[in-house]
C-alpha cells in the first residue's frame, strides 16, 4: 500500500510545495510572517482533509470486522484508494491556486533551493511512515498488529496533508546557514565592484514616493551622464547585490539606490553595502506603519540614510513638509547637513530654517503638471528663473506630463537633488518636459474609443491615494463617470480603521462608481463613502481584483475614467481552498 502511494503523494507534496512557496516568496521567505498568515487565512488543508477523515471514521466503525482476512483485505483496498484520491485532489487544487495567481512563483535559485530541501524532507517524513508501518506489522504486542495498518495509515495521512506549510519553514531555516554564505559571497563581489569602479551613490528612501523620485531623477541625470538606478522597485539588500554584479557599468557616473526599511538597522545594512554621498528621504507616513509601531520608529529607520551620508561629508534633501515637524527638528544636527524641501509656507518646527526649495504653485490639468519653484541661488550662480522674489532666491516654472499632484514633491525632490550636483536649472527643465510616466504608479492611459485608465496599482499609502482621487476629478470627462477599482490599503497596523474611513469618506465626495475588493478587509472605507456619497452614486462590493475587473469590462461606458487604486498581493486577496 505504501509503495503504490508514493506516485500521488510525491505528486501532491510537489504541487502543494509550489503553491505554498508562492505565498512564502511574497512574505521575502520570513518563516514568522508566513505562519501567521497561514494562520491568519485559514490556509490549511481541508477538502481532501475531509476524504480522509471520512475514510478514517468507516475503518474505527468497522473496526471490529478486521480480523476477518477478507475484510482486512478490503479495508486495505478502501484505504489506498482513500490515499490516491485524496492526495490526488489535493494537488488538484494546488495547481488551481498556482493557476488563479495575480503574482506568480518566480524560481530563483534561492526558490529552487528551498523547495530541493522541502521535498528531501517530504521524503524523510514519508520513509518514517513506512518504518511506522513495518514496525507495527512485525509488532509481538497482541493488541497492535498488522489489523491496524488501515487505521495507522489514514491517520498519519491526515497529518501529511497538514505538514506542507511547515515543512517549507523548516527547509528555509535549515538551509540558513548556506544561504548566508552565497549572500555573503555575493555581496563581497558587490561591494569589490562597487569600490573598483566608485560611482556618484545616490541614496532614496521614505514611506512613500521613492521609485517615482527615483524614476524622475534618473531622467534628469541621464540626460547628460551615463545613470544607473535600481530596477521597479527593487530596494533590498540582495536584490541591489544583484543589479550592482550584472548591470553596473565603469561608464555609469552615478549609481541610484532605493532603499527599503523593514526594521530598524534596514537602512544602516544598505547604506553599508552602497555608502551614499548625496540621499534622499522623500517622506515619513503611515506606510508599513504595521511593522514599525510609531512614527518616530519610522522617523529613526529613515533617518540612517542621513546619518550615513553625513559621515560621507555629504547633503540629505529632505521633504520637510512631508514629516512630522518636531520629529524633523529633532535631527537638525549640523549646518547644511539638510536641504530642507517643501510647499510654500511649510516649516519644520520653530527653529527650522526655511526651504532651499519651495514648492509655491502645482497645477494639475489633462497635460500633466504644471509647478513653480522658488529656489535659493548658491555659488554666484547666474540667474537664470522667470523672475526674483527676494535676494538670494528665484522663481522657476517646470512641466511634466505626468499627474497626480503629489508628484509634484518628488519632482522638487528629484530637481534638488540634480541642483547639489550641478546641473543648470535649464538642463533640468528641459528634461522634465520630456518625464516618461512611472509603470503602474499614477499612470494615465487616454483612448479615444474608451475609458481612460489612471493605473495606480502599486500605490498603498493615504497621500498617494488621496492624491490619485484628485487626479480621477480632474480627468472626468462629460458624459462619463469617475470609476474607482480599490482593494484598500495594506500594512496601516493601528491607522488601518481611520485612514481607510477618512479617505473612503473622500473617495465618496468624487467617485460615481465604487468597486470595491475584498470589502470585509476594509469596512471603515465602505462606511466613510456612503456617509459622503452623492445621491447617484453607486457601490458594489467583489471577492477578488479579477472580479471587479470582469464586472466593470462588461458595464462600461466609453467616456469613463477608471482608477485601479492599489492591488492586493495574493496573500491578502487570495482565499485559499486547500
Amino acid at each position: 500500500m505504501f509503495i503504490l502511494s508514493t506516485a500521488p503523494l510525491a505528486i501532491f507534496f510537489w504541487i502543494r510545495g509550489n503553491a505554498l512557496l508562492m505565498f512564502f516568496q511574497q512574505e521575502e521567505y520570513d518563516g514568522r510572517r508566513f505562519l501567521r498568515w497561514l494562520f491568519a487565512f485559514s490556509g490549511f488543508d481541508r477538502r481532501a482533509s475531509l476524504i480522509f477523515l471520512i475514510g478514517l471514521t468507516g475503518t474505527v466503525l468497522f473496526f471490529p470486522y478486521l480480523l476477518s482476512g477478507y475484510l482486512l483485505q478490503y479495508y486495505i483496498s478502501v484505504s489506498w484508494l482513500t490515499t490516491t484520491v485524496a492526495f490526488g485532489y489535493g494537488a488538484f487544487i494546488s495547481w488551481r491556486v498556482l493557476r488563479a495567481a495575480k503574482k506568480p512563483l518566480v524560481m530563483t535559485a534561492r526558490a529552487k533551493r528551498i523547495l530541493g530541501m522541502f521535498m528531501l524532507d517530504a521524503l524523510l517524513v514519508g520513509v518514517a511512515l513506512f518504518l511506522i508501518i513495518t514496525a507495527i506489522v512485525h509488532s509481538p504486542d497482541e493488541y497492535l498488529g498488522w489489523y491496524d495498518v488501515p487505521i495507522i495509515w489514514l491517520a498519519w495521512s491526515l497529518l501529511l496533508l497538514q505538514l506542507p506549510p511547515f515543512l517549507l519553514v523548516l527547509a528555509n531555516w535549515m538551509l540558513g546557514p548556506l544561504e548566508s554564505s552565497i549572500r555573503r559571497k555575493y555581496r563581497m563581489a558587490a561591494v569589490a565592484k562597487l569600490k573598483a569602479l566608485r560611482p556618484m551613490v545616490i541614496g532614496i528612501t521614505g514611506s512613500y514616493g521613492k521609485t517615482s523620485t527615483k524614476h524622475f531623477l534618473a531622467h534628469i541625470l541621464s540626460s547628460a551622464e551615463s545613470t544607473l538606478t535600481t530596477p521597479g522597485s527593487v530596494n533590498t539588500e540582495m536584490g541591489i547585490v544583484r543589479v550592482i554584479r550584472e548591470h553596473l557599468e565603469p561608464r555609469d557616473k552615478y549609481f541610484i539606490v532605493e532603499m527599503g526599511a523593514y526594521g530598524i538597522g534596514s537602512i544602516r545594512r544598505l547604506c553599508a553595502l552602497t555608502p551614499p554621498r548625496l540621499g534622499i528621504i522623500t517622506g515619513v507616513g503611515m506606510a508599513h506603519y504595521e511593522r514599525f509601531q510609531s512614527l518616530d520608529n519610522v522617523m529613526a529607520a529613515k533617518f540612517e540614510l542621513a546619518e550615513a551620508v553625513h559621515e560621507a561629508g555629504g547633503k540629505t534633501i529632505v521633504n520637510a513638509g512631508a514629516m512630522p515637524a518636531a520629529l524633523l527638528a529633532a535631527r537638525q544636527t549640523g549646518p547644511g547637513e539638510l536641504v530642507l524641501c517643501g510647499k510654500s509656507g511649510e516649516e519644520a518646527g520653530e527653529e527650522a530654517a526655511p526651504p532651499a526649495i519651495a514648492l509655491t504653485k502645482v497645477e494639475e490639468t489633462r497635460r500633466g503638471l504644471e509647478m513653480t519653484l522658488v529656489v535659493n541661488v548658491v555659488n554666484g550662480a547666474e540667474g537664470t528663473g522667470e523672475g526674483s522674489t527676494e535676494e538670494g532666491r528665484e522663481e522657476f516654472t517646470l512641466t511634466a506630463p505626468v499627474w497626480g499632484v503629489h508628484q509634484a514633491e518628488n519632482i522638487m525632490l528629484a530637481v534638488a537633488a540634480a541642483l547639489e550636483l550641478g546641473f543648470p536649472m535649464a538642463t533640468i527643465q528641459a528634461a522634465l518636459s520630456t518625464l516618461k510616466q512611472v509603470r503602474h504608479r499614477l499612470e494615465v492611459t487616454r483612448s479615444k474609443t474608451g475609458p481612460w485608465v489612471i493605473d495606480d496599482a502599486y500605490n498603498s499609502n493615504p497621500v498617494g491615494f488621496a492624491a490619485a482621487l484628485q487626479t480621477l476629478n480632474t480627468l472626468s470627462r462629460e458624459g462619463g463617470r469617475r470609476v474607482l477599482i480599490t482593494p484598500g490599503m495594506v500594512e496601516l497596523g493601528a491607522e488601518h480603521a481611520k485612514q481607510h474611513r477618512e479617505l473612503g469618506w473622500e473617495a465618496g465626495r468624487v467617485v460615481d462608481l465604487a468597486l470595491v475588493v475584498t470589502a470585509k478587509r476594509i469596512p471603515t472605507f465602505i462606511e466613510g463613502f456612503e456617509e459622503s456619497m452623492s445621491e447617484w452614486a453607486e457601490l458594489k462590493t467583489f471577492a477578488t481584483q479579477q472580479q471587479a475587473e470582469d464586472w466593470y469590462k462588461a458595464n462600461a461606458n466609453d467616456k469613463d475614467v477608471v482608477l485601479f487604486e492599489n492591488n492586493l498581493p495574493d496573500l491578502f486577496e487570495a482565499k485559499l481552498r486547500f
